[in-house]
């Protein structure tokens, strides 16, 4: 599951990749995995974070899942076909980070799950509320 992933990318991965940073020349970035071609290897790039729209959420993305549709879409066998490039991950657990001023189920600093079409496999995603679910741990 998610935790595996996890373990998996901190294994494959390089540290530099596995910490967020701040650019001082440019402000706040994130990183992502991209898809830029099919059925050939994920590469991570920077990109600046878009601002919310009306009912969106922007997530800060602790862990996101790599599953068996993930690997189809990149190698072009998945029933939906997003224009390339794109960022492949459909869903995510993390921290609420922004929200738009209409948005009533999430605030920020609240732990959040979701899922939704793709872009979830980044250092932070924007989503709809409605696919943004408050975590409430018992304890």
């Amino acid at each position: 599951g998610l935790a595996m992933a996890a373990v998996l990318c901190r294994q494959c991965l390089p540290q530099s990749l596995l910490c967020r940073r701040e650019r001082q020349d440019c402000g706040r970035h994130y990183r992502a995995v991209i898809c830029a071609e099919l059925k050939k290897p994920l590469t991570v790039e920077e990109g600046a974070p878009r601002p919310v729209r009306p009912h969106e959420v922007t997530v800060d993305v602790h862990f996101c899942g790599v599953n068996f549709g993930d690997i189809l879409i990149c190698r072009d066998q998945y029933q939906e076909r997003p224009h390339l490039p794109f960022i492949p991950g459909m869903e995510f657990s993390g921290t609420g980070l922004e929200t738009d001023t209409d948005v009533s189920t999430v605030k920020e600093g609240d732990r959040v799950i979701g899922i939704r079409n793709f872009k979830c496999m980044a250092e932070e995603c924007v989503t709809d509320q409605k696919v943004s679910v408050p975590l409430k741990i018992n304890g």
